[in-house]
């Protein structure tokens, strides 16, 4: 590695933020993609494989339902989508996911890492990530039914919660995770039992961790979450949406339907490929920029690098896992609650207002062709 040069610290505006994240993704771009391309790459294939095999074996049967059962090659392409799911989920959204946070973070901070580097500064710490990513969606479950079942308070604050939920926390966890540590939650000692229960302590603090961190700012990281959708929308989603429009125009001409299915399953699976590993270490910039910011803005993390700068100190990794203080704060307010009313009546709104101008474009065009 390099000699670290730590950066100057302040906080940063909306624009000074995208601007930041931009550039640190362009001067790594090769490393960032690396890292997720590195476990991403085999498994989109055998995915595409497997998507490749199912659909061929569905389509096969479906001219005789009854043999359906008995295809031996159905079953393969079910239990390998199944299995390489959850591979995928522990190779990519686990350890990759710290591995990418890990570079990012220490790119931003003057220290040059490299892929190798990136996995070894993980740690032990992806086990806590992939625990506290199955807990997210435990409480986005709680939430669901929060927002169906309870009277005016959940009808007016569920959906809110559950955008915030996986729209801000859940991205925060990784730096929080991968960046901070939270004392010595277990040692050699300790027996299975206390360990099991350290871990889940451990990645439920990292969870009410990154929600402490996002309420101060509520609606500027809402915002740039915001911002960075729409970005996502144009950059991944438009162009995949376009070459399924032509690719249902060219297909055609294979005359056989299997061939169709699979020629579709195996060319979207790679457009998912190129622009998952193009967009995906961009976002996690992004989001690891907004972590630095909010601890910048709340809770003073510039001033303690230039302490540590002054005091001619090298342990940047004691300075970034300093505990903070989270005190008594309560886990939920009355105006966050209010925040959550409002966005869960935006939401509805918006798609109410999407759902009309469809339906009436729908209606006008309709009528132009009578």
């Amino acid at each position: 590695m390099e000699p670290q040069v730590l950066p100057t610290l302040r906080p940063l505006r909306l624009g000074e933020l995208l601007d930041r994240a931009i550039r640190l993704y362009r001067g790594n771009f090769l490393t960032f993609i690396g890292i997720i391309a590195v476990v991403y790459v085999p498994l989109m294939v055998l995915q595409t494989a497997a998507s490749a095999l199912l659909s061929s074996s569905m389509l096969r049967a479906f001219s005789t339902p009854e043999e359906i059962f008995s295809n031996s090659s159905y079953w393969i392409g079910i239990l390998s989508t199944i299995i390489l799911s959850l591979v995928q989920f522990v190779l990519v959204q686990g350890i990759a996911t710290g591995a990418l946070t890990r570079a990012v973070a220490d790119n931003y901070m003057g220290r040059k890492t490299g892929i190798l580097d990136a996995y070894r500064g993980i740690g032990k710490s992806w086990p806590t990530l992939l625990g506290a990513l199955l807990f997210i969606l435990l409480i986005f479950f709680v939430l669901m039914l929060w927002w169906i079942i309870i009277p005016c308070l959940g009808w007016f604050t569920g959906l809110g919660m559950m955008v915030f939920l996986m729209a801000v926390i859940n991205p925060l966890v990784a730096p929080v995770i991968v960046l901070e540590a939270s004392g010595p939650w277990s040692s050699p000692e300790d027996n299975l039992f206390r360990r099991f229960r350290n871990w889940i302590l451990r990645f439920m603090f990292s969870i009410h961790r990154a929600w402490s961190l996002a309420r101060r700012r509520f609606w500027p990281v809402l915002g740039y979450v915001i911002v960075l959708a729409l970005f996502s929308l144009i950059v991944v989603n438009g162009p995949v949406v376009i070459i399924n429009i032509l690719l249902s125009q060219v297909l055609p001409v294979f005359g056989d339907p299997t061939t169709q299915l699979v020629l579709t399953s195996i060319i979207q699976g790679l457009i998912s490929l190129i622009f998952v590993l193009i967009y995906y270490p961009l976002q996690m910039a992004a989001f690891t920029l907004i972590y630095f910011d909010l601890r910048v803005r709340t809770e003073g993390f510039d001033l303690a690098l230039l302490t540590m700068e002054a005091s001619g100190s090298s342990a940047l990794s004691e300075t970034m896992a300093a505990p903070v203080s989270q005190g008594n704060e309560r886990l939920l307010t009355g105006p966050e609650l209010g925040n959550f009313a409002i966005l869960t009546l935006a939401g509805m709104g918006l798609y109410i207002f999407i759902f009309s101008f469809i339906m009436g474009s729908a209606l006008f065009f309709t009528s132009l062709l009578r």
